[in-house]
């Protein structure tokens, strides 16, 4: 399973993109994304109503081929999507790049 999350807006306008392929995480930090992903509802969201909010994009590539995707803004997100967000975002995992 890869997880990427796209994050952008803001005051600053930037985009990060962070990507997590849970083949390359040690075995707990799999199994967090794994229930992270399980307890997450993605389904498209509200636009951010925060002025200069983030938005936010979060795609899940299954090891089936399978591509689950939802959108949303900030303060918007789907059951279970902010705790994901946080997971990735905030963590030393995966390949970080950031842009315009």
């Amino acid at each position: 399973m890869r997880v990427t999350v796209v994050r952008s807006g803001g005051v600053a306008g930037m985009v990060l993109t962070v990507d997590v392929d849970a083949a390359e995480l040690d075995p707990d930090a799999a199994t967090a994304l794994t229930v992270l992903v399980d307890g997450c509802d993605l389904v498209d969201g509200p636009p951010s109503t925060v002025a200069d909010g983030f938005a936010y994009e979060v795609t899940v590539a299954g090891d089936d081929g399978s591509v689950r995707r939802a959108r949303f803004g900030q303060g918007g997100a789907p059951p279970g999507a902010d705790a994901l967000v946080a997971w990735v975002i905030d963590g030393s995992h995966g390949t970080r790049r950031l842009g315009r």
